[in-house]
């Protein structure tokens, strides 16, 4: 039985034998010139066998790691033949810190022996020390997936350089290895090595060749620098980049002409509340929308009720009721009807919140009512639409040339754009490429938020926005008198363009000593004295939540993303070169 299996075995180790690829040689020869580059060309004979196969591919390392930083050799005019010297189809590309070699076609398949001639040139791969420089090439690489019968390199040096001031040392065996089962010898102006056995999977030849100093001159400092910008290169995207930024918000990003501003007793009388308050500011905020429902109930489209929600011992909540007065809203803007309809078809009302709202409010029993809290994870949607309204009814007017939304999202999808295709291609290209791009990015995102610009009208009317607001800032107790007396509805009327302008406290505060009863429009709590700064810090809490329950969503569950992780080529030993290859 024993002997049954040995016979099974040794048939299958001759099957496999047989069947498996192999390198029958590796020879290299390296043509040392006196600028420190070198030409190398390989040939490879491979055995395929019996084995269905379309070639093989050849990674070489071009990056490699030294003590402080890695040290990059440029490897150029790759060329590869069979050995009557005719071109063989090819693939070649960087990825990781190799050049990936892939030789052969996916249409056609090989077996049997074919011999692979790979050129290449190679610059900066000799080290230069204070008393000799030095050649040290790792000849195979420790990377072949085969085993490799025979190897050797042979180096064609510059003429004049004396044979006897060469010392040569060559290693063999896997990474690290340092035996040496290998020989060197010279020969006139040639340098021979061979290994002395065959290398088994993941083996290889290393070759070390010391040289007296002047004989090898290096690059040239020309060619150092141009190396040096080749790898920095990215970095004076950096400059150019902001300088473009720059120049584009100069030219498309300033407003055409800047005002001073002088302190003016109204708003512009063609703007509502959210129209100067998106001028001021370029955008469209909450409380531009809000102060639209104030300004809709101003002008008699609704009517605010405070009730109490729920009691629980000396603490209450409140809730607010929003009375619907009229039908028609064709004397709105767009926007103003959007939010108009939106609240009332949206927003619901319980039936004992209607007891307390007819009770408050009893000339509201036959107006269709709804509560500011019903509006929670409701109103939302209606929210874009708004916006869109706003900004197209200040471009229609001639305040912007174009809508501000749609300027600050074209930077954002640039500023998305220049750090997607830093990680997309720096990678491969430059590893630099990453923080600048993405340093651009961000900083056209961020410069994008300014982009949006007035027309020569529009900065105009925001300078007269800005006056208003600078005049409820100051506080001109006398001029508000005098305007109080002209117009009694003045303080309920500019109230919403204050507000939308941030500055309601101060209006409030202007009128403390003028106003002692509340607008019809809003109904507060019971045995409360009016005063305007109370009125106001009521009338903040309703719109407030108003503005909680507009841009409320509903909750959504998250799903699980994956990761994903980037791994780096490694280096060969030994030396520059080496990598390794194997069959496809």
């Amino acid at each position: 039985m024993f002997r049954k299996i040995l016979i099974f075995a040794a048939i299958m180790s001759i099957v496999s034998s047989a069947s498996a690829y192999y390198i029958k040689n590796f020879k290299t020869d390296i043509f040392l010139f006196t600028d420190g580059s070198y030409r190398v060309e390989e040939r490879i004979i491979v055995d395929f066998g019996g084995e269905n196969r379309h070639g093989i591919y050849r990674n070489i390392p071009y990056k490699y790691k030294t003590t402080f930083r890695k040290k990059k050799v440029r490897i150029s005019d790759i060329e590869v033949t069979d050995e009557e010297g005719n071109s063989r189809k090819k693939r070649v590309k960087r990825e990781g810190d190799y050049i990936k070699i892939r030789i052969g076609s996916p249409d056609i398949t090989v077996t049997g022996t074919h011999v692979y001639v790979i050129k290449y040139h190679v610059e900066n791969a000799i080290l230069f020390f204070d008393n000799y420089d030095e050649l040290y090439w790792n000849v195979t690489g420790t990377e072949w997936e085969c085993d490799i019968l025979s190897a050797s390199a042979t180096v064609y040096l510059p003429s004049g350089m004396p044979n006897n001031e060469l010392k040569m040392t060559c290693f063999t065996g896997p990474y690290g290895s340092e035996e040496s089962n290998c020989s060197s010898k010279i020969e006139n102006n040639t340098v021979r090595f061979r290994s002395t056995r065959p290398l088994g999977t993941f083996e290889g030849l290393s070759i070390g060749l010391s040289m007296p100093k002047g004989y090898i001159k290096g690059p040239s400092l020309s060619k150092r620098v141009f190396w040096i910008l080749i790898v920095i290169w990215p970095l004076f995207l950096l400059p150019i980049g902001l300088l473009w930024l720059g120049a584009i918000y100069i030219k498309r990003g300033r407003d055409p002409i800047r005002l001073s501003i002088a302190p003016r007793y109204e708003p512009p009388e063609d703007l509502v509340p959210a129209e100067a308050g998106t001028l001021i500011d370029e955008r469209v905020d909450m409380r531009d929308m809000t102060s639209t429902i104030v300004d809709l109930a101003v002008r008699g489209y609704l009517k605010i009720v405070e009730i109490e929600r729920t009691k629980l011992v000396f603490f209450s909540t409140k809730d607010y009721v929003l009375v619907k007065l009229k039908d028609n809203d064709s004397g709105l803007k767009k926007h103003e009807r959007l939010i108009y309809k939106g609240l009332f078809d949206k927003g619901s009302i319980k039936t004992e919140e209607i007891a307390k709202a007819i009770d408050r409010c009893p000339e509201c029993a036959d107006k269709k009512l709804i509560t500011v809290s019903s509006l929670k994870e409701a109103f939302y949607v209606e929210i874009p639409k708004i916006k869109k309204a706003i900004y197209k009814s200040l471009v229609d007017m001639k305040m912007f040339p174009s809508d501000p939304e749609k300027v600050r999202s074209k930077y954002l999808g640039w500023g998305i754009f220049w750090a997607l295709l830093g990680f997309s291609f720096g990678f491969f290209l430059n590893i630099l490429l990453i923080p600048v791009l993405i340093i651009l990015g961000v900083v056209t995102i961020i410069v994008g938020r300014y982009m949006p610009r007035k027309t020569r009208l529009g900065s105009t009317k925001a300078a007269h926005v800005a006056g208003f607001e600078e005049f409820v800032r100051r506080v001109e107790k006398d001029r508000i008198e005098r305007m109080a007396k002209d117009d009694p509805t003045v303080f309920e009327r500019l109230l919403p363009y204050a507000m939308a302008l941030g500055v309601a406290d101060q209006w409030a505060d202007a009128f403390s000593d003028i106003f002692k009863e509340a607008p019809d429009w809003f109904v507060g709590q019971r045995g409360v004295a009016f005063m305007p700064y109370v009125f106001v810090n009521s009338l903040g809490s309703a719109v407030n939540s108003v503005g909680s329950a507009m841009t409320s969503r509903p909750r959504s569950s998250g799903a699980g993303g994956g990761s994903s992780s980037f791994s780096g080529g490694g280096f060969s030993g030994g030396g520059f070169g080496g990598g390794g290859g194997g069959a496809w």
